[in-house]
């Protein structure tokens, strides 16, 4: 009996090694639009355009999930597209997002076919986000009415399905930056071809983000792990980053936390070591 107990050990007790946690972390450009000179016009040296960025975030940070911000996009040419996935490819990464912001339109605009506008340009990121191989494109912002903008959700919805792709929308210091709207409009379009993108920074001051955060997580399909405020140690000093996290995996969300930081005005921090804070952080909360 004994020696077949101790055979039988190994199978028992056998040892099941820990998800690489690399796995489920990404990083947005949005993190060095200091670099880019579409959003930094007063770059004059060591600037970073989209076919960089593959490289560049596999080899410094270990990180092959890729979001795209749309302001970095320097055309949706196919001959652009072309390079751009190659250099995807090359590098052994794959976008999970294209961040498609318009600017000047918005989807619950009703005034002047402005929702129709920013309804037609989100189609043309979901088009760049299939050929990219991407299987998620998150829709602008949603400022004016709630009832237009699920109208224009809709609409986008239907497109995103017709090209086996998902439509994600975003708290963005908008109408959905109350959870009560996020939440319904999570109950009321759930299913193939959408889901939530839950941020982390993009509530006001009178919004609970924890509590908010707890309603939205069940129905998240990408979260955008942002910070703000960094002290001179780089510790993160604007909210609890890690709690975050916990409510998020405790709300049984099992997808990629894409790293983000933002905050308005001028800022000479040392992007890397802000990655490398939100790595280790992320890293040390996720099963």
């Amino acid at each position: 009996m004994a020696v077949g107990t101790l055979l039988a050990g190994p199978a028992i007790f056998s040892y099941v090694p820990r998800p690489d946690p690399m796995s489920r972390i990404g990083l947005t450009t949005v993190v060095f639009r200091n670099k880019f000179s579409s959003t930094n016009p007063d770059l004059t040296s060591d600037e970073l355009t989209l076919r960089d960025i593959p490289q560049y975030f596999s080899e410094r940070f270990g990180i092959r999930n890729l979001e795209f911000w749309s302001e970095h996009f320097e055309s949706r040419e196919k001959s652009y597209l072309k390079d751009l996935k190659t250099s995807i490819l090359k590098n052994n990464c794959k976008l999970i997002n294209i961040q498609a912001d318009t600017p000047g339109k918005d989807i619950s605009n009703p005034e002047n076919g402005n929702s129709a506008s920013a309804v037609q340009e989100i189609k043309e990121w979901i088009d760049v986000g299939k050929f990219l191989g991407s299987k998620m494109v998150r829709a602008s912002f949603m400022h004016k009415s709630f009832e237009e903008g699920m109208k224009s959700m809709k609409i986008l919805i239907d497109y995103a399905k017709s090209q086996d792709m998902i439509l994600l929308a975003e708290n963005h210091f908008d109408l959905l930056s109350i959870p009560e709207n996020h939440l319904e409009l999570a109950q009321k379009m759930q299913g193939e071809g959408f889901g939530l993108l839950a941020d982390f920074g993009n509530y006001p001051e009178n919004i609970d983000r924890y509590e908010a955060l707890k309603m939205i997580a069940p129905y998240t399909l990408l979260v955008s792990a942002k910070t703000h405020a960094f002290d001179d140690n780089y510790s993160h000093i604007s909210f609890d980053f890690d709690k975050c996290i916990q409510i998020m995996e405790e709300g049984g969300f099992k997808g990629i936390y894409s790293l983000e930081q933002w905050e308005n005005g001028p800022l000479d921090y040392d992007f890397e070591k802000i990655v490398d804070w939100m790595i280790e952080h992320v890293s040390a909360n996720i099963g």
